[in-house]
């Protein structure tokens, strides 16, 4: 979960009341905020990433106004027009084809602020950005800078500047391979860089790696401008929303910014509110409370959102555009429930008493595990997550459909497993100080790509079990599903069958009904010796919805 920083003398400041950490923690508990710790003056609070809007003392305190009562419904901010526009050239395309910007004046920056300001770019890097995948966000001093501003992708050899904590002049390529920011990110950028250059020619940012130190905010700066680049162009608008709302209440003036991309231009920022209308009956009965309009009406304008009777039941609802949470009118609710105060909500009992039990696919895996048990195996459980490396190369298999994940955070993690088998295997490869033999189970889901269902994707059950010792061989592991089919009451036969990483004339299909239902055999010496295990392998991987399915057969 995210952490703010609040100093209680600037939230004070900004509420027009002194706090104490008292008043402070029942406060933030009305939000949905927990304060950590308290000390010199500053609470440690964390807050959910569903509210990126918390990621500063002004959002906070913009909330806390509303449901003191201080400040009703949507804040107006007045947005200067400018005399600022950024050129998107086509070459940022298919580098990073997104940019929104906003100037802002009049800001007093001290350290703390300064410090503030920084910690609130990051989590928003964070929560909205996909750790700067998605979303990027720039803060520049606006001294140095010459409209117009352009956005552009150059070779990583094609400019040079001076970065942030840098000496010298770098190049792209040589920022990536030699600068403690550019390695971390280096994954991020391809054979071209995105740049920001100003009018002189100068550049001063490399989205999302670096800022260049002709831009570096330092304390005492007035003037800032802002650049939020990314791959997905509302999540690039909503974290500049969320960024100029608390500058704005920080005291800084805003400037739009015209943004003139090949096919057409935008201004940014854009507050306009959203609206949706919410049915009164629908928000009573989540909440268990006799609610009426003009009752609806308040609560939703100590939320800071302006609301007003539509008849026939219903409620206009206007949201400020930081408001990037508000997806659904179930939202509208939850903001009904906060400035009501849960602690004010009487809890009921039931009028029914029931008792819970186990579903029977869950049963199914109890019993499942029990017999492995009992047949001398130890139970393991992995994550779902894995990579293709993991489960194709390294068991000497050709890639197969897979889902990939879209935003995946390290290479570890890019896919979903379609096979329970790898993951045993890399177990057995981990643990080989540990005493032989050692013999393994798991029964857990693997996905598959498919087409036929809305998601896209199906989930199958899987048994996997592996024997690993001097003497594992496939006669052993024939001999554990033998006894696995008699105990669960099917009749097995088992057919000669290849696939990886099963070695050729040790491996067969376990067939139930005529139905394939399995696999198993002795681990190939070249799977073994990839994955460095000195110990021979026998593995079995029984597939349990198709094994449910020779039922009916």
């Amino acid at each position: 979960m995210p952490v703010v920083n609040l100093r209680l003398s600037k939230l004070s400041a900004l509420l027009g009341r002194e706090v104490s950490v008292e008043q402070l923690t029942e406060m933030l508990a009305s939000l949905g905020l927990s304060v950590e710790e308290v000390a010199d003056g500053v609470a440690k609070v964390e807050y959910n990433p569903n509210r990126p809007d918390f990621s500063s003392t002004y959002g906070i305190a913009r909330a806390l106004r509303g449901v003191l009562g201080l400040s009703l419904g949507v804040p107006r901010y007045r947005l200067r027009p400018g005399r600022f526009t950024v050129y998107v050239e086509p070459s940022v395309a298919d580098v990073r084809p997104y940019i929104a910007c906003a100037v802002v004046r009049g800001l007093k920056v001290w350290a703390d602020d300064l410090e503030e300001f920084i910690a609130m770019q990051e989590d928003l890097h964070w929560v909205l950005g996909r750790n700067r995948r998605v979303v990027a966000i720039g803060l520049h001093n606006l001294e140095p800078l010459r409209p117009p501003i352009r956005y552009r992708a150059v070779g990583l050899d094609e400019v040079r500047f001076r970065p942030l904590k840098g000496e010298a002049e770098m190049t792209p390529r040589s920022i990536l391979a030699d600068h403690e920011t550019g390695r971390k990110y280096a994954h991020l950028v391809g054979e071209k860089a995105a740049i920001l250059m100003d009018g002189d020619g100068k550049v001063f940012s490399m989205p999302p790696v670096i800022n260049a130190a002709l831009t570096e905010l330092r304390p005492g700066t007035r003037d800032l401008f802002i650049d939020v680049t990314g791959l997905d162009r509302e999540k690039v608008g909503y974290a500049l929303n969320i960024l100029v709302s608390a500058f704005a209440d920080a005291g800084g003036v805003v400037e739009r910014v015209r943004v003139s991309y090949p096919d057409g231009s935008k201004t940014y920022p854009d507050l306009r509110p959203g609206k949706m209308y919410l049915d009164v009956g629908y928000a009573g009965g989540l909440l268990g409370l006799k609610l009426d309009s003009r009752s609806v009406v308040r609560l939703l304008k100590m939320s800071r959102m302006d609301a007003s009777a539509a008849g026939r039941g219903r409620v206009k609802v206007v949201y400020p555009a930081y408001r990037v949470d508000i997806l659904h009118p179930v939202d509208l609710v939850e903001e009904i429930a906060i400035a009501y105060g849960y602690s004010r909500m009487v809890p009921e009992l039931p009028g029914e008493t029931t008792f819970g039990s186990l579903l029977p696919s869950t049963e199914g895996v109890e019993r499942l595990a029990e017999i492995m048990v009992g047949l001398g195996y130890t139970e393991v459980v992995n994550l779902l997550l894995t990579n293709e490396k993991a489960e194709y190369y390294d068991m000497g298999d050709a890639e197969a459909p897979h889902v990939k994940l879209a935003n995946p955070a390290t290479r570890e993690y890019t896919m979903l497993r379609t096979s329970i088998l790898p993951s045993l295997l890399h177990n057995l490869a981990s643990n080989q100080r540990n005493l032989y033999p050692q013999k393994i189970f798991e029964v857990g889901v693997v996905v598959h790509p498919s087409q036929d269902t809305p998601e896209r994707a199906v989930k199958r059950r899987r048994l996997a079990a592996a024997t690993c010792h001097s003497l594992a061989d496939y006669t052993e592991v024939k001999q554990v599903a033998d006894e696995l089919m008699r105990l669960l009451g099917y009749e097995a036969r088992y057919r000669p069958w290849h696939r990886p990483p099963f070695i050729e004339g040790r491996c067969a299909s376990l067939e139930v009904s005529g139905l394939s239902v399995g696999v198993l055999g002795e681990v190939s010496p070249h799977v073994l010796e990839r994955l460095g295990l000195a110990m021979p392998v026998a593995a079995m991987e029984i597939y349990l919805d198709e094994l449910a399915a020779s039922v009916k057969h």
